[in-house]
């Protein structure tokens, strides 16, 4: 079959280039407070949306010394890869996927006996040791275990063959949202007394690998990083909120640069003609006042381009942004073009990102921010929604 067959009506492109400038500054930011930590960034998520392995790659080759997942499919999926480098699971693992992580070499959180008795179990065989990262509970309530429970554990984990404790961290739960950085600072605290008393009380001569940050406590805070910098969206160029910008602002620092690197895009599949007074889409939720130009495009909201940005959301043709009219449907979208120029079948189509005008001047651009205000939430969420099928292009 030929090849030009075979490509895509929707695809993602991946800007290496951002991705690397992000590390580089992040890396910099990370050493404000001295030393010069373990670089862990985020992939879960399919890398934020970014693409699990290519974008792995480069993070890796931007100087990132460990990955963080979820699961244990994302760390096979990057160990059948070849990537070799430190995996850090972050999300939850049963007794059977716990020894499935020691065989993979992957190191994981821990707040359960019966996944640290299997763990411990498989390295026995293995002749290997399961690495731990107890996690202490200090206001998320969400994953972990609060002082005295937390102290337990570690003093199992010090008594149990095959295993070896290797870390400590917490998460916030409210840093990003604020500005007042009251409660944030209250888990810290209390995060340090428990880990104070899990090194005096296992008579530790050196320090665990203790972490705690997110990207917005990079940005904020350099002296939360201790020995491991943790961070995800930052590291895919977007800020983890305006709040985090502001307060940054607040603190007298100049914020950094953040390049976003995805960019998302489609092609236009057909253009038509709509009279006045005639409707476009299911439930015919638009209704045309004026003879208009219909560019339908052939994605929906089995990609990921979500049903709520109906009549909300803007693409760029051209560099030029035109209006999303009627119901995005399955797997079709149609746009009013009439005004623009450059419209015309097989013309590309930039959904989420920035594009450039014919003549190749600067052209508008549809940020992850505007995209999520449009549908009533966050950034995050807008970029891990577009479908995993879809093809990821590291270019740069």
């Amino acid at each position: 079959m030929d090849d030009f067959c075979l490509q895509p009506n929707t695809w993602i492109d991946v800007d290496s280039g951002a991705l690397t400038h992000n590390i580089s500054v992040l890396r910099i930011a990370s050493r404000r407070a001295g030393g010069d930590p373990i670089l862990c960034v985020m992939v879960k998520g399919n890398a934020y949306g970014h693409g699990l392995v290519p974008t792995a790659r480069v993070l890796l080759a931007a100087g990132v010394h460990w990955l963080a997942v979820h699961d244990i499919f994302e760390v096979q999926t990057l160990r059948e890869a070849g990537l070799t480098a430190p995996i850090y699971v972050v999300g939850y693992l049963s007794p059977a996927q716990a020894r499935a992580a020691v065989r993979l070499d992957a190191r994981f959180v821990l707040y359960d006996g019966a996944v640290l008795a299997a763990a411990a179990d498989e390295a026995l065989r293995l002749g290997q040791v399961a690495r731990v990262h107890v996690k202490i509970e200090t206001g998320n309530n969400r994953q972990g275990l609060r002082h005295d429970a937390a102290l337990t554990l570690c003093q199992r984990v010090a008594r149990t063959p095959g295993a070896v404790l290797e870390g400590l961290a917490t998460h916030f739960a409210d840093i990003e949202d604020t500005t007042d950085h009251r409660f944030a600072n209250s888990q810290l605290e209390r995060f340090r007394h428990t880990v104070d008393a899990i090194h005096a009380e296992l008579g530790l001569t050196e320090r665990l690998l203790v972490h705690a940050s997110n990207s917005a406590a990079l940005l904020l805070w350099p002296d939360v990083v201790g020995r491991m910098a943790r961070f995800g969206i930052a590291a895919y160029g977007l800020w983890p909120s305006k709040e985090t910008w502001l307060s940054v602002c607040q603190l007298g620092q100049k914020p950094v640069e953040l390049r976003p690197a995805l960019t998302w895009k489609t092609v236009i599949a057909q253009i038509h003609e709509v009279p006045p007074g005639e409707y476009v889409g299911y439930g015919r939720t638009w209704r045309a006042v004026r003879p208009t130009r219909v560019a339908v495009l052939p994605i929906g909201y089995y990609d990921g381009y979500d049903r709520g940005l109906s009549n909300l959301a803007k693409v760029l043709i051209g560099g030029v942004r035109a209006p999303v009219i009627g119901r995005v449907a399955m797997n079709m979208t149609m746009v009013d073009v009439t005004d623009n120029a450059a419209a015309e079948v097989g013309r590309e189509v930039v959904l989420l990102g920035e594009q450039r005008t014919p003549d190749g001047s600067d052209g508008d651009h549809v940020s992850a921010d505007e995209m999520a205000a449009w549908l009533g939430t966050i950034h995050y969420e807008v970029v891990t929604r577009i479908a995993e099928r879809i093809e990821r292009r590291v270019v740069g």
